[in-house]
């Protein structure tokens, strides 16, 4: 079985450093350690929040890999605008 090439694609395609892989793996570690602090699985919370559960399942996935293209475009339009991800956050509610 091959590995899957999108992780390389992502990076390829979108130039993402080692400093936004370990934004993205501290994003969606956060993601899961506050799911698991509930104590529910990541089927039942992705049923909760109203989000496929695949897609929940790859988001906490994220948190080992670093590879996740939505948390990458937000990253590099952060980082665009020369603002941290707490300024970028601290007004949205």
């Amino acid at each position: 079985m091959s590995e899957d090439p999108t992780p390389y694609i992502i990076r390829k395609l979108h130039k993402v450093s080692d400093q936004e892989t370990e934004k993205i793996k501290a994003i969606a570690g956060k993601a899961k350690r506050l799911r698991e602090s509930m104590n529910i699985g990541y089927e039942t919370f992705a049923q909760m929040a109203d989000i496929n559960r695949n897609t929940y399942y790859r988001l906490e996935q994220s948190a080992q890999t670093g590879n996740n293209y939505t948390l990458a475009i937000l990253l590099k339009v952060i980082k665009a605008h020369n603002i941290t991800l707490a300024e970028f956050f601290k007004d949205i509610e």
